[in-house]
């Protein structure tokens, strides 16, 4: 054993990992000198040996007794790399060949991987799933070899088809230096290299003396014992492979020419080449015969390489420094797109160095964690010398849970008295130089309570970069100032790939037009997608078209299927995975933060969710206040403003959430009516310079009449009433008539508690009758007019004339645009608001209406007609009341005259005639004679 002069873990820049005790003594035989053991480093549980292989240090580790491999494999690289700066790895050893027509592999031959194909020189055949049928699919791929060593295999490949290799010199060295290896490392011989068909299965015992030879592959026979050496993919497992039949299957499939059960295990974090020695066909008629020479081949390749590879060159190379990795979450699979956010993580923090903290901020369910989780490991894969730690802030508890694991990771000792707070040793130790480069995620910093208490424990290191989610700006920008990037929705064909990477039955997707109606629907949000896919891979009967239908059916089945969780394992357990239900934390921040941003949400989710004009928006006693309640809710991206308007969106699942919110607080009632109340005081007029604003709030003052009648409030009848009022003239203003019928119909219902002549009732009463007749209801417009008439009636004959004139004005102005001229009852409703006028003293208006009253029957009405001839005699009152005696006693001579030949002689009507004739010729000098006659008439009537 030849002393290290230098005797320093610096010194071994090369790994060589055997899994077997056979493998490592063959790789020992091929080192120029051997070196002292080291004392092992804290935490490596390694056996380790040492030496050099030309100018190279190496060192060779084997995994322990009975622990094959991909996971001991990678507990043993990833001590081997902790404990020295390894630059190049060798994974040396054994395997099971894959023999061809096009790839004449024999027991002895050596395959070194490399990439070929769709895989990087290794591939893990039995990492997958099984998916319908018991059809198996392999998942994931593995890291290729590094470029230096690839290309020093290409190089080495090319000079020995030039001069040929020379492992049979390294290996006569082998036994030359070590005689004892004579005896199971020589070749066994060509007669026992025997390939049995695949299909033909080991008899029995140790060996196949008795498997039958007729079954043995005839192979042309080789003219030496030379090995040779072949390129490409490895395959990797978990398991022996003993099947013929499965071999072929494999290979044929992934394309490799091997098998063994190591590499997998080493190539995402040990950067090696792997070097196979075949000791058999990877069938069942395996045995050792051949493992010691196969070892020895390898290890004589593996020697080749190094005394290939220039020292100089090796030592370019950056050492393997295994980065600690406290990732509490798996890689998500089914990560889609956002390759320029990915792209700016790794330009601002790595590449370009702009900043150290950077925070990524978007709505909750837009994919922040698993933006930042995708860009974690691409970290870990694509920066072997780069730490990477998790940590949420959800709260207190959760941050100092993470702590605990972080600092178990790094070996990092507390004492268990309690005297030591593990955040503080974390945040010293990441602080420090000897941290090295570190890359900290800060997820779910959304609550500025729980994140001012945090910060204090965030170590700072120029190596080291730390990247913050949250969903608000207001907190972005406390923590990173302006280096924030900003998360929006999925654009389509990105919303497209994460739906078919989650939805199981990919046939469902010719649903084309279906599909891109759910996107719509969902508003391309990532989590909403997921839920979606999850909904129908669990309910196998539904199609994309039914789950759409769910989705615009009512509000609770909307709410049903959103509110189902979906556990995916990528985000924390204390975050809600259910679309609905995943904002509810930060609605419960901004009610503890902000009470006037807290009252405009909960206005917003009993309106519209999109084109929200600012006017229609509760206000605050201040102009400021208003200004940060708005700024609030944008900052957490539940609310947008459009560009250059006073016009607001809310994003419609969120609309969807915040309405479950108030659903679950006992002052849903209460907010449903402060939002009618509002409302009723600001809807404006049906003034036509009001239009504008009345348009923009009709789907707002619609949306909360949907929900009234949903949810049954009990709610201020005089505030709702006046809201449906005043939107029902609006409408009947706009021309839109129908919809005005269905406004004051509430109205007038809501009033009905109300008095008989309570004004507000009546004016709902003559509103709907008038909408009533534009929109043709001319039934129903006079059901209600017949009311009014009888009210009127009453109103004068107490007294109250005033009234009565103003009830009789309505439905006259109403019959007037829905009766014929000479419809009875327009004539009716005409004289009875004359007879009103008159009473009232307005004799002159009365005389003009009951003329035209009177002018119209007589082309309509016989001339006998009672109803003619009441008119006359009213409109004989008129002029008399004016002083028209004149008039008045030409109309009611005419009047006498009819009935006395119409009427009996003592008929009501007709003495009431001449009653007033013979008063009017009383007072009229000229009439004395025609006074008394009319008197002796009447008398004799009465």
């Amino acid at each position: 054993m030849s002393p290290n002069v230098n005797h320093d873990r610096e010194a071994y820049s090369v790994g060589i990992i055997c899994a077997l005790a056979t493998e490592k003594a063959a790789a020992i035989a091929m080192l120029d000198d051997k070196h002292e053991r080291l004392p092992p480093a804290p935490g490596d549980e390694n056996d380790y040996t040492f030496g050099t292989i030309g100018m190279h240090g190496v060192v060779i580790a084997c995994l322990p007794a009975g622990m094959t491999g991909t996971v001991s494999a990678a507990v043993v690289a990833r001590d081997m790399i902790r404990s020295f700066p390894i630059r190049i790895g060798l994974m040396v050893g054994i395997a099971g060949g894959v023999w061809s027509e096009e790839v004449d592999v024999r027991l002895g031959d050596v395959v070194v991987s490399q990439p070929n194909g769709q895989h990087g020189g290794v591939v893990q055949w039995d990492f997958g799933k099984t998916e319908a049928g018991g059809v198996f699919r392999r998942t994931g791929t593995l890291n290729k070899p590094p470029r230096e060593l690839l290309s020093a295999v290409q190089g080495l490949q090319a000079e020995h088809l030039l001069q040929g290799h020379r492992l049979e010199k390294h290996l006569a060295e082998m036994l030359s230096k070590y005689p004892a290896m004579e005896e199971g490392f020589m070749h066994p011989g060509d007669d026992n290299d025997e390939l049995f068909e695949a299909s033909y299965d080991h008899e029995r015992g140790n060996t196949c003396l008795y498997c039958t030879r007729s079954r043995v592959v005839q192979r042309a026979e080789r003219q030496s014992r030379r090995p040779l050496l072949h390129y490409g993919n490895i395959a990797s497992g978990n398991e022996v492979m003993r099947d013929g039949r499965t071999r072929d299957r494999i290979a044929q499939q992934e394309g490799v020419i091997c098998f063994e059960m190591e590499a997998a295990g080493l190539m995402d974090s040990f950067p090696c080449i792997v070097i196979r020695g075949i000791c058999d066909y990877a069938d069942s008629h395996k045995n050792k015969r051949w493992q010691a020479y196969a070892a020895a081949t390898a290890a004589a390749y593996a020697r080749e390489l190094l005394l290939w590879m220039p020292a100089a060159e090796v030592a370019k190379i950056r050492p393997v420094l295994e980065a600690t990795v406290y990732i509490p979450f798996p890689k998500n699979h089914q990560f889609v797109g956002r390759q320029s956010t990915l792209d700016t993580l790794q330009r601002k923090l790595f590449t370009a160095r702009d900043c150290q903290e950077l925070a990524v901020v978007g709505l909750g369910g837009i994919g922040k964690t698993q933006v930042v989780l995708s860009f974690a490991y691409a970290v870990t894969e694509q920066r072997r010398d780069m730490s990477v730690f998790w940590v949420p802030a959800l709260s207190a508890e959760t941050f100092e849970r993470a702590m605990e694991g972080i600092a178990k990771q790094l070996k990092i000792r507390i004492a268990t008295d309690g005297s030591e707070d593990v955040k503080e040793a974390v945040r010293e130790y990441l602080s420090a130089p000897r941290a090295g480069k570190w890359l900290l995620i800060v997820d779910n910093a959304d609550d500025i309570s729980v994140v001012s208490g945090l910060l204090q424990y965030l170590p700072q290191n120029a190596k080291g970069s730390t990247v913050f989610t949250t969903r608000t700006t207001a907190v972005a920008q406390r923590l990173v100032a302006g280096n924030t990037i900003e998360l929006k929705n999925f654009q389509q064909d990105e919303a497209m790939t994460l739906l078919k990477k989650a939805l199981i039955r990919q046939e469902l997707l010719q649903e084309t037009r279906a599909v891109l109606e759910l996107f719509r629907e969902l508003e391309y949000l990532p989590l909403a997608i997921v839920q979606a896919a999850a909904f129908m891979n669990v309910n196998t009967n539904t199609s994309i078209s039914e789950y759409l239908a769910l989705l615009q059916s009512t509000e609770e089945d909307k709410a049903y299927v959103l509110s189902k969780e979906n556990p995916d394992g990528t985000r924390s357990e204390h975050v809600n995975s259910a679309v609905a239900r995943t904002w509810i934390v930060s609605f419960e921040q901004i009610r503890e933060r902000d009470p006037a941003a807290v009252k405009l949400l909960q206005f917003m989710s009993c309106i519209e969710w999109r084109d929200i004009p600012h006017s229609v928006l509760p206000t605050t006693p201040l102009k400021a206040q208003m200004h940060d309640a708005i700024g609030m809710l944008c900052s957490y991206y539940f609310v947008t403003k459009r560009a250059n308007q006073m016009t607001y969106d809310m994003h419609r699942l969120v609309h969807l959430a915040s309405r479950l919110w108030l659903q679950g607080s006992a002052h849903a009632a209460g907010i449903q009516k402060e939002a009618i109340v509002h409302l009723a005081m600001i809807f404006p007029s049906k003034d036509y310079r009001n239009r504008a604003i009345w348009r923009s709030y009709m789907p707002h003052v619609t949306r909360v009449r949907e929900r009234q009648r949903q949810e049954n409030c009990a709610l201020d009848m005089i505030e709702e009433s006046e809201l449906y009022d005043k939107v029902g003239q609006c409408l009947q203003e706009d021309g839109r008539t129908r919809d005005a019928v269905l406004w004051l119909s509430d109205a007038c219902s809501l009033r009905k508690s109300l008095a008989e002549d309570h004004p507000s009732r009546l004016a709902s009463q003559h509103a709907l009758a008038y909408t009533c007749q534009a929109n043709g209801q001319t039934k129903e417009a006079i059901q209600l007019l017949e009311h009014v008439h009888a009210l009127a009636n009453a109103y004068q004959a107490n007294g109250q004339t005033k009234e009565a004139i103003q009830l009789l004005e309505h439905v006259v102005a109403i019959e007037k645009t829905s009766l014929a001229e000479d419809h009875p009852r327009r004539l009716l409703s005409q004289n009875n608001l004359a007879n009103a006028y008159q009473a009232n003293g307005q004799t002159k208006e009365a005389i003009q209406l009951l003329e035209h009253v009177v002018a119209i029957q007589k082309t309509s009405l016989a001339e006998a007609h009672p109803r003619r001839l009441a008119s006359q005699h009213d409109l004989a009152n008129a002029y008399q009341a004016k002083g028209q005696t004149k008039e008045a006693i030409q109309l009611l001579e005419h009047v006498v005259a009819i009935r006395k030949t119409s009427l009996a002689e003592d008929h009501p009507d007709r003495l009431a005639s001449q009653h007033a004739l013979a008063g009017l010729c009383q007072t009229n000098a000229h009439s004395t004679k025609r006074y008394y006659k009319q008197l002796f008439f009447w008398r004799k009537g009465v």
